[in-house]
């Protein structure tokens, strides 16, 4: 699927589902979530939540990288997927990881509101290190290295280093 095509959707239903929380009965209902007193929106749901946002930072260490997070979601994807300095063929790795963590992050919101539960920071980078390796493997990128692999070298599983 066309990656702008998932943000836009990703931004329809939430626009969606704030106006659907705002017509609820408690006022509190504009406020993000992650119960961290600010209004609630894509890019802070996404990257600056305490809660939710948090997984990237853990998924950053995963990949022992830094990262600077820009202020918008179309400028996240483009800087997070195409890595500078990294060969051309780590992209769809890094799209991969991208789009699993914006899914992951999306499941545990829907989590907190219908179920009100939040699986910890590990939990989510599990799902986040289980679900893009299943994505890949779906789509043939994993036939040199396996899962335990994945979990603990995804730079040596792009073939970055050695």
């Amino acid at each position: 699927m066309n990656p702008l095509r998932i943000i836009k959707n990703l931004a329809l239903v939430f626009k969606k589902n704030k106006n659907c929380r705002r017509r609820a009965l408690h006022p509190d209902d504009i406020y993000c979530i992650g119960s961290c007193g600010v209004l609630e929106s894509t890019c802070h749901l996404l990257f600056r939540c305490a809660v939710f946002g948090s997984v990237w930072h853990r998924v950053y260490q995963w990949l022992g990288i830094s990262f600077i997070s820009p202020d918008s979601v179309l400028d996240h994807l483009h800087q997070f997927g195409h890595m500078a300095g990294l060969p051309c063929y780590t992209h769809s790795f890094f799209k991969v990881i991208w789009h699993v963590c914006v899914w992951t992050v999306w499941k545990e919101k829907n989590n907190k509101i219908f179920k009100d539960k939040v699986e910890d920071l590990a939990q989510l980078l599990d799902k986040v290190k289980f679900v893009s390796f299943s994505w890949l493997k779906a789509n043939r990128l994993t036939s040199t290295f396996n899962y335990n692999d994945w979990w603990r070298h995804p730079l040596i599983c792009m073939g970055v280093m050695e």
